[in-house]
């Protein structure tokens, strides 16, 4: 993509750049009213003297409110994990803050101008102040910008001699979101204090510059919450975009820290750009990155633009606001990660340092944005007004046919987003698709039209001239620059049916709100029991809640027919006779809660399959999980599989520090998971005894789960418990990392040709995937693969392939599709998709008593793939079902 540059965007700033440098003071220059408490009274040190605590934080913006209640609201919009407060600040002009719920009406309006006249809509853009929003510190070590945030609205509110903040007041209300993770951030400041010295030590490998496990990035269950925007599975993630839908911010800004050699960047981005976005959004970008390139030259300090830093993936802080219509931008300020960071030149990166110039992209954010503010607040109403007009599907059609839990999941996640969608009656056909179950319906020609494309769509496409720069990037040994993931298409991750429409259908439906209690299918009282069929996750929630509860039930290894209808292989039979008096009402309450489905049997006989007393038939048990948690592991893995587990399905897990699985007594659960490695992995960690221990555990009956790069650890040689083995890449050459003597064999370099092939990599693996969501196939005869008859897809990121397992060694249970069928969404490296096409995704193997499963892909990974989950819940709850562990 070619920046587009406006001729006339320094003289839009209301000045030319050399004369506002010539007139106006700089922020650091200000002098403040003292009615105003400044930071010293109320935290104890200045901005950027010492780390402000998350509570700390809070109560000074709570201060500044209470001293200009006139100025500045502070509105509480989420609790985290920890039961810590996020809270954001509003300011602006006593004019504007005294109609607030007006502004907010108008907000509503233009964000949605179906039926706006003309007249109206002008009238909107002439009266409506410009929302800047900013951001801070959605990664807890990204610490200075919190402090930023503060001293930003210290100065809106201070400044007495600073005409930019006057104007900023009169034309924009300024958002100040100062801790957007305050569990991480306490985290990171716990260990940081905890490993200070006598001076503040700028030695890179000092121990205040190295967090312990895992770190103050993540929030308590460690998920990147600047890959979570849209698929909302944190407490933090929800209360922010609600806040975000409420406020319709048009100015957007996530202040982020990079490594400590760094200076300082802001937009315009780096390719690839999301292709739904508009130019005029991107010329945003220039307006107010050269504000801050007049402000970082008067200050002296250096930065950087487009490079490094895209905007194609929808899941972070700039590109979810974006696709909602604004202007956002992510700025990365060099971290000190502490006190003060010594530069590889010998200089020193202070705290107050990244403190200031976050402080002064803000300012200059704020700037831009209420000089133009007529410029912003109509070009987020182009977006909104023409976000349905871009090329592609009309519409698209959701059916609840193969996955209706999921379906109605992704439903209610659609709605959450600010997304209009409506609910289909059952018995409808659209689109050529009938949908006897129902379904939903999402018209893209909507005012959230650009969010809906991207995240719904099967496919966002990359730009050519980027691919082909990549491509060529790799021919030269280069690494690509893609920055995150190539896919995220709801449906795709959800693994639900979904039918993109080429013109938009004649249907009209029930609007579905994210709040609306999930449908639940109840039986009447019946004789003998009930059946719960292993249909989706939803049914498999529903078999964990009672599990919890005690309840016995028995699962079908395979098939069987009762009454004229046929249950799955799965399927979980819960019998009256064995299960507690209470158990009409336990079913009720728990498949209401979840939306679950169950019918009523009459009598066990069986028309067609195995019967209830067959050997068939097995018990579920409540399993008692376990896993590693700690050094050796990845943190985002090991949070993503709790939270999964924990949070989505009320499955309770025992983390345990990976080191001490080494001498702890495990006989006393049924399930332990090996979540993806970091660093040393486990092999470092566990050392023989820690390999040998899980090794026994298996044999004893156990469950040994391994996800992702995990499965390295225990295919590798000193554990050895699946027949998997790493390939290199395929076109490796044969005698690739044979015996190396002092003479090899001579040879000639002929030409340019020749010269290529005597310089690829000798034993290197395929290369590695950004991520793309690949297509996999169930193998019909494993218990394992219950519920996937029609397959599913997995996202797929780095250069993990492994050997086909034969029959008689092990059961691979899931496998990825043929090399024509592989890529459900997303770009894949051409070779990659020829050696990924057939090799093993889920594979299990009976292990004296217990079982051994790896996912080669890790399933819970963000916890965005939830057509997955219903695989995870087969290896908890399924496997131990089929354990020899005498009980």
């Amino acid at each position: 993509m070619t920046h587009r540059f406006l001729l006339a965007v320094v003289t839009a700033l209301g000045l030319s750049a050399s004369a506002l440098a010539q007139t106006a003071p700089t922020p650091l220059e200000a002098r403040y009213d003292t009615a105003i408490p400044d930071p010293e009274t109320v935290l104890g040190h200045d901005f950027g003297e010492e780390i402000t605590p998350p509570e700390d934080a809070i109560d000074y913006i709570r201060t500044l409110a209470q001293a200009a209640p006139s100025r500045m609201q502070v509105f509480d919009y989420a609790e985290s994990w920890e039961g810590r407060p996020l809270a954001y600040a509003v300011i602006g002009s006593e004019e504007n803050m005294a109609r607030l719920d007006d502004i907010r009406s108008d907000l509503q309006q233009i964000a949605d101008p179906r039926g706006l006249s003309n007249a109206d809509r002008d009238a909107l853009i002439a009266r409506l102040p410009v929302i800047v929003w900013l951001g801070y510190g959605v990664h807890g070590d990204e610490i200075s910008s919190t402090d930023a945030g503060l001293r930003t609205a210290y100065h809106l509110l201070a400044a007495s001699n600073d005409p930019v903040a006057d104007m900023i007041r009169e034309n924009a209300l300024v958002i100040i979101d100062p801790v957007q993770n305050p569990d991480g951030r306490n985290r990171f400041l716990n260990s940081f204090t905890q490993a200070r010295g006598l001076q503040a030590d700028g030695y890179r490998y000092s121990a205040e510059h190295d967090q312990p496990w895992p770190g103050g990035r993540h929030n308590h269950y460690l998920f990147d919450m600047n890959r979570d925007w849209f698929i909302m599975t944190q407490p933090e993630t929800r209360g922010r975009t609600a806040a975000m839908l409420d406020w319709r911010p048009m100015v957007i800004v996530d202040a982020h820290e990079m490594g400590g050699d760094q200076t300082y960047f802001f937009p315009p981005v780096a390719d690839p750009v999301n292709p739904v976005l508009s130019d005029g959004q991107l010329e945003g970008h220039d307006i107010i990155g050269q504000n801050h390139a007049m402000w970082f030259d008067r200050i002296g300090s250096d930065y950087f633009t487009r490079e490094v830093f895209d905007a194609f993936y929808p899941g972070y802080g700039d590109t979810w606001p974006m696709l909602q219509g604004g202007v956002a931008m992510t700025y990365e300020q060099g971290s000190a990660r502490g006190l003060v960071w010594t530069r590889r030149n010998g200089g020193d990166l202070t705290y107050a340092d990244g403190v200031t110039h976050h402080f002064i992209a803000s300012l200059s954010t704020a700037q831009a944005a209420a000089q133009n503010r007529e410029r912003f607040v109509r070009g987020f109403y182009d977006v909104r007004a023409s976000a349905g007009s871009a090329q592609g599907p009309a519409a698209i059609v959701l059916s609840r046919e193969t996955n209706r839990w999921g379906t109605e999941r992704l439903a209610r996640l659609i709605a959450r987003q600010g997304i209009d969608i409506s609910r289909i009656a059952a018995g409808t056909t659209a689109c050529g698709t009938a949908l006897p179950q129902g379904g939903f319906f999402i018209d893209l020609n909507q005012p959230g039209g650009q969010l809906a494309r991207t995240l719904l769509e099967r496919d966002t496409p990359l730009p050519e001239d980027f691919l082909e720069d990549q491509e060529d990037r790799r021919t030269r040994g280069l690494d690509h620059e893609l920055y995150d993931v190539t896919a995220w298409s709801l449906p795709v991750m959800f693994n639900v049916r979904a039918t993109e429409c080429a013109s938009r259908p004649n249907l009209s439906g029930e609007a579905v709100h994210a709040d609306d209690a999930m449908p639940a299918e109840a039986a009447d009282s019946a004789r003998f029991g009930y059946v719960i069929p292993w249909t989706d996750a939803g049914q498999a929630r529903l078999v964990a809640a009672l599990a919890v509860e005690g309840v016995p039930m028995r699962t079908a290894g395979s098939a069987f027919t009762i009454a004229g209808e046929t249950w799955p292989e799965g399927s979980v039979v819960v019998a009256r006779t064995s299960a507690p008096a209470n158990l009409d009402s336990l079913m009720r309450l728990h498949a209401r809660t979840i939306g679950a489905v169950y019918a009523g049997l009459d009598t066990s006989w069986t028309e067609d399959g195995p019967n209830f007393g067959s050997g068939q038939f097995a018990d579920i048990v409540s399993p008692r999980i376990a896993m590693a948690w700690g050094e050796g592991t990845d943190p985002n893995s090991a949070g993503g599989l709790r939270y999964v587990l924990e949070q989505r399905y009320g499955l309770p897990v025992t983390v345990i520090r990976t080191a001490t699985l080494a001498r702890a007594d495990l006989s006393g659960f049924d399930v332990l998971i090996l979540p993806e490695q970091r660093r040393g992995g486990y092999t470092a960690v566990l050392g023989e005894t820690g390999a040998a221990r899980l090794s026994r555990f298996a044999q004893a009956g156990g469950t040994l789960i391994a996800l992702g790069d995990a499965t390295r650890f225990i295919t590798g040689p000193d554990i050895n418990l699946l027949p998997l083995r790493r390939e290199r890449a395929a076109d490796t050459p044969a005698d690739a990392g044979a015996g190396e003597s002092a003479l090899v064999a001579g040879s000639v370099i002929a030409d340019d040709g020749a010269l290529q092939a005597a310089l690829e990599p000798r034993n290197a693996g395929p290369d590695t995937s950004p991520g793309a969501l690949l297509n996999v196939t169930a193998n019909p005869d494993a218990f394992l693969a219950a519920g996937y008859a029609e397959g599913a897809a997995a996202m797929v990121t780095g250069s993990d392939i492994y050997t086909a397992v034969p029959l008689d060694e092990a059961d691979t249970v899931l496998r990825f599709a043929g090399p024509e069928d592989l890529v459900a969404s997303g770009y894949l490296w051409q070779e990659n998709i020829a050696q990924t096409a057939y090799k093993p995704f889920m594979v299990s193997r009976r292990t004296g008593a217990g079982f051994v499963i790896a996912f080669t892909q890790d399933p819970a990974a963000r916890g965005y793939q939830e057509g997955l989950d219903l695989a995870l819940l087969n290896a908890v709850l399924l496997a131990p079902a089929r354990s020899l562990r005498l009980r």
